[in-house]
């Protein structure tokens, strides 16, 4: 347990300048989002016509319509949250590609493992570390889109606020094990890395352009990225969605760590497929 914990801190020191610069990156956007809508509230016409000058494939792509976009809840939809899962679904690939094989392909994974710790500790104390990692950038992104909601005439308070993060914190959760278990299971980390950021960004662009046809629709449905809700109420959650989500990534995790605890550790550099 002591080394579980030693991990976790030191996963998590190893993380503080990506959580500093992706927390407060998002955090300073969320305030100039919320001060970009004041000033355009005051000036309702000038909004509108910005709006009406969007062609509506612009607007169907970011999930709003002209008159949904008048409202705080749309603005914030189209210019913040609908890009959120994308933008954090590259930390969420990086971190969990390189969680355990980075240190691998280096050549300090079989280092780490002469010391007295196990691999059980030292999946979860990682696994652990990323994930408060996670939490900690969606924290001060929380904050920063908080801060001054309260104050404005968005009137959204900060529990309102935290429940479209609970959504983006499954979204980013799911590609952050996907990531985990694919550089268990190719040969490098820049594979499982390219093929996780393929997904990411082809779940976003198909479920984006779903209205475009049956076709797409049906395609959407089966890609994470169609479960992603933007919502400012609990009552509005589908859970069985969060939940679904967050069950997907668990199963993902789990399998990456039996993968880890039975496959044999590289000295250093990238693998190759095994030949039959």
């Amino acid at each position: 347990m002591k080394s579980l914990w030693t991990t976790l801190r030191y996963t998590y020191s190893r993380l503080r300048w990506q959580v500093i610069g992706w927390g407060l990156g998002l955090g300073i956007y969320g305030v100039l989002m919320v001060s970009m809508y004041e000033t355009l509230a005051v000036q309702q016409d000038i909004l509108q016509t910005l709006l009406a000058n969007y062609p509506p494939e612009f607007l169907a792509f970011f999930g709003g319509d002209p008159n949904s976009l008048l409202t705080p809840a749309g603005f914030l939809n189209m210019y913040a949250f609908s890009m959120f899962p994308l933008i954090l679904g590259v930390f969420a690939i990086m971190a969990g590609s390189s969680m355990i094989v980075s240190d691998e392909e280096h050549g300090r994974l079989d280092l780490i493992i002469a010391h007295p710790v196990g691999r059980s500790s030292l999946f979860w104390g990682r696994a652990l570390g990323v994930l408060a990692a996670t939490l900690s950038i969606m924290f001060l992104a929380w904050v920063g889109f908080s801060m001054a909601p309260g104050r404005s005439s968005m009137g959204f308070t900060w529990g309102q606020m935290s429940v479209p993060f609970l959504t983006l914190f499954t979204q980013t959760l799911l590609y952050l094990a996907l990531a985990l278990v694919l550089s268990l299971l190719l040969p490098s980390r820049s594979l499982a890395a390219m093929l996780s950021g393929a997904y990411l960004v082809a779940s976003y662009l198909i479920s984006s352009l779903a209205f475009m046809g049956d076709r797409l629709e049906l395609v959407a449905k089966v890609l994470p990225h169609h479960y992603y809700q933007v919502v400012l109420s609990l009552k509005e959650l589908n859970l069985v969605w969060l939940i679904s989500l967050l069950g997907m990534s668990l199963l993902m995790t789990l399998l990456a760590y039996l993968r880890f605890t039975r496959r044999d550790i590289r000295l250093s550099g990238e693998g190759s497929w095994r030949k039959r």
